[in-house]
């Protein structure tokens, strides 16, 4: 979830990229980032001072669900300083981020935007039970030993890290102090797809940045008549004939949406030739991915593999175990040529969906690689109150090979800045040239 405290709509802010010049720095953070200890009831402002003057019309502070701090004003104190006035609770760890991709950003006067900055704290809670902290490091490394997919990929020496880091995990006050701790061990593997779970409150361990390849601007200049389909997917129709559809989500909390994503879609199927734009799409629910990649596909297609973590099995893998997804009947098929639009922020589903359209024989794939990571976490259990994420698969391409940290490579490579972007789409462009036979 995205909380965003200026006027700026969902499309609005999926249009403000950063501008890369003069970008502002936080100066300091009150709480600072990855405090512990904090007093929950004489904490009542967050607070944020910047390096330049800040537009005071343009701010976000992102984040969501119980990890988010109840927000109860904004305000600037002077042209540098952000205040958040908040209620905050006993025992529990703070996840927010100042400025995330697709919103609608911190700005300087001159235009400058600020980089996805995060900010996490803890606050005061009951004393960890004697032996909790060993307890939760044993197990913590053990579970990275034995479940873990990923645990060699990076040639980390999770042994040397278990000797650092003991010592202060033992130590650790309180639970979230100790949650905070675990995330930052946790970031060494550099993996999207794990998280720390203390109470009701997730905290994602690391975050790799990326720059958006998708600014709505230049999508309106082709499409000027883009219809909202839900809460942000959207639909357009080109003079001669070529049909426009955003996929922003694969959310499962959003499957109504997608219900309409699919029942516009439908009404494409006359068109000569469909742009499917998923370069947003961070994934969610694979079963959905199948149901729209199903209108393309023909007959029962091989898209993808994977092998899950078993300690007890001879190479600590199961054998491999092949997905696959089968094309729809009439009437719901599209055998005309369609482009599917893709960048840095498709990860998980997004690029199982991404692998399937692969098997479309119709289909091209322009942009730039994925983000390149998939791993269906599991739930390991640490302590009372706290757990972690780990992802129990590698996930394979057809033909076996691993495309974590590398990504799906598209068909046709397109780079693009942020200044092009917001003009005419280079990407879109040259969906559009192939589509219409002009390449």
């Amino acid at each position: 979830m995205n909380r965003s405290f200026s006027r700026l709509s969902l499309l609005a802010a999926l249009a403000s990229l950063a501008h890369t010049q003069d970008r502002p720095n936080v100066l300091s953070l009150e709480p600072p980032h990855l405090a512990t200890g904090v007093d929950a009831f004489k904490v009542k402002q967050l607070v944020v001072k910047f390096d330049q003057d800040m537009d005071p019309s343009v701010y976000s502070l992102c984040g969501g669900g119980p990890s988010f701090p109840k927000v109860t004003r904004t305000s600037w104190r002077d042209a540098r300083t952000f205040v958040v006035d908040v209620e905050l609770g006993w025992s529990t760890v703070y996840v927010a981020d100042l400025a995330c991709p697709g919103s609608a950003g911190f700005r300087t006067k001159e235009g400058g935007t600020l980089s996805p900055t995060p900010w996490q704290f803890a606050t005061r809670g009951d004393a960890l039970p004697q032996g909790d902290g060993a307890l939760a490091a044993e197990r913590l490394f053990a579970a990275i030993r034995d479940q873990y997919s990923y645990r060699d990929r990076l040639g980390i020496d999770w042994n040397d890290l278990h000797g650092r880091f003991h010592e202060q995990m033992v130590a650790a006050a309180d639970g979230p102090s100790l949650a905070l701790l675990v995330s930052g061990v946790l970031a060494t593997a550099q993996d999207p797809h794990i998280s720390v779970r203390w109470g009701e409150a997730t905290l994602p361990t690391w975050r790799r940045p990326v720059v958006a390849n998708f600014d709505l601007r230049g999508v309106q200049k082709v499409f000027p008549k883009l219809q909202r389909i839900g809460k942000s997917a959207l639909l357009g129709r080109s003079e001669d004939g070529i049909g426009y559809l955003f996929v922003p989500t694969f959310a499962r909390e959003q499957r109504d949406d997608f219900e309409r994503v699919l029942e516009s879609l439908r009404g494409l199927l006359d068109c000569k030739g469909i742009v499917l734009d998923v370069r947003t799409n961070g994934g969610g629910d694979e079963m959905l991915a199948r149901r729209l990649a199903a209108f393309f596909v023909s007959g029962d297609k091989v898209y993808a593999g994977h092998r899950v973590r078993d300690p007890k099995a001879p190479d600590g893998f199961r054998d491999v175990e092949q997905r696959s997804v089968r094309g729809n009947p009439e009437p719901d098929v599209y055998g005309k040529q369609v482009a599917v639009l893709m960048g840095p922020l498709n990860m998980s589903s997004c690029e199982a969906f991404l692998l399937m359209m692969k098997q479309a024989p119709q289909a091209i794939l322009v942009g730039v690689n994925s983000f390149g990571s998939s791993g269906n976490p599991v739930q390991h259990n640490l302590v009372p109150g706290l757990s972690v994420m780990l992802p129990s698969w590698q996930a394979l391409r057809p033909d076996g090979t691993m495309f974590e940290g590398e990504g799906i490579e598209p068909h046709i490579h397109v780079d693009s800045t942020p200044e092009q972007l917001a003009g005419e789409d280079p990407v879109l462009a040259e969906a559009l040239l192939r589509l219409r036979g002009q390449r």
